[in-house]
């Protein structure tokens, strides 16, 4: 397995990034001046560089037929990577996307009121019919997907919402709001979790959904970023490390430690090459860094004198929710 690439510098704030499909080399990042650019591990100079007018920040980006941005003020664009020109564009509400996910032609953007909006990545554009749903009453922060069938987003209101991709974004089912606010979520294939802004990870079964999550206690606070990798989870945090996560087949989760850090600075992006064999990660600066994140095995070998795990997980740790609800969480799905 080669080694993972050495840190990039870029000339701007990077706040988005994407891995180009089938690639282990080319991403895509969005800048906090509104620039998107297209990169290479293997070279200094961007290999392409879009702008979409005076729109804010390019706050997220997503691969689909060509490349798709959200912007500060809501509007989304989509570019032909092969020609350069620009596919299709979205004129936005006025608010921030906060979240963008492509699967199966269809590209899920949430944004800065809670609203989810679906459009056809191949034909979309203000012309073009979209579906939107307000699952959130505050920001959507992170957006997954079960089998390219079940839409999954968290949000700052502490919900956790699934929503079907085959129906139109129809609701399955959302979870009782919890005090602490959802800051991210990813799918593996024995669970889903949520990073909260406190630290602990909530981890629902995949086996039965219904199921009060389990609750991983952590002394770092606030997991911004989370991301799945075969039988490893990584989390970005906000003391600036990225730490690992062995996924047991019963769900659970053992701390295997750091892989990396920013500085200090929070780690806010964490994204996975299509074929499982690198991380790139994003932090308050123009640096990205890139782990290999393989299996547990390897980064076990890596960190064989750090590694360690945190079981202490009493009940003051546990986020509270709001309210009882009668309903359970995917219900039905």
């Amino acid at each position: 397995m080669p080694k993972a690439p050495q840190t990039k510098t870029l000339e701007t704030q990077p706040i988005a990034l994407a891995w180009q499909p089938e690639s282990r080399r080319h991403f895509a990042v969005g800048c906090v001046d509104g620039r998107v650019e297209i990169h290479s591990t293997k070279q200094a100079q961007p290999l392409a560089r879009m702008y979409h007018g005076d729109r804010g920040a390019a706050s997220a980006v997503a691969w689909s037929d060509g490349l798709c941005a959200g912007f500060g003020d809501g509007a989304v664009c989509c570019w032909d990577t092969e020609g350069g020109a620009k596919a299709w564009k979205a004129k936005g509400r006025g608010d921030k996307v906060t979240a963008m996910l492509s699967t199966r032609n269809l590209l899920a953007v949430g944004d800065d009121s809670g609203r989810i909006t679906l459009r056809d990545a191949r034909t979309s554009g203000d012309r073009s019919p979209s579906i939107s749903t307000q699952p959130h009453a505050d920001y959507v922060s992170g957006l997954c997907a079960i089998r390219d069938e079940v839409l999954v987003s968290a949000g700052a209101d502490g919900v956790l919402a699934a929503m079907d991709l085959r129906k139109g974004l129809k609701s399955i089912g959302e979870t009782d709001p919890f005090e602490d606010e959802l800051l991210s979520c990813c799918v593996t294939p024995h669970s889903v979790i949520a990073g909260t802004a406190t630290g602990p990870l909530l981890v629902w079964s995949r086996k039965d959904l219904d199921k009060e999550p389990s609750v991983i206690a952590s002394e770092h606070d606030s997991v911004e970023a989370l991301v799945a990798v075969q039988d490893v989870v990584l989390t970005g945090t906000g003391d600036g490390v990225v730490r690992a996560y062995e996924e047991g087949d019963d769900a659970s989760l053992t701390d295997l430690g750091g892989v990396g850090a920013h500085g200090g600075f929070p780690v806010e992006v964490l994204a996975k090459t299509s074929g499982d064999e690198l991380v790139a990660s994003l932090s308050h600066d123009n640096v990205v860094r890139f782990f290999d994140a393989t299996n547990a095995s390897r980064i076990k070998q890596m960190l064989a004198a750090a590694s360690g795990s945190s079981d202490d997980s009493d009940d003051s740790d546990k986020p509270t929710k709001k309210k009882a609800k009668k309903e359970a969480f995917f219900d039905g799905l």
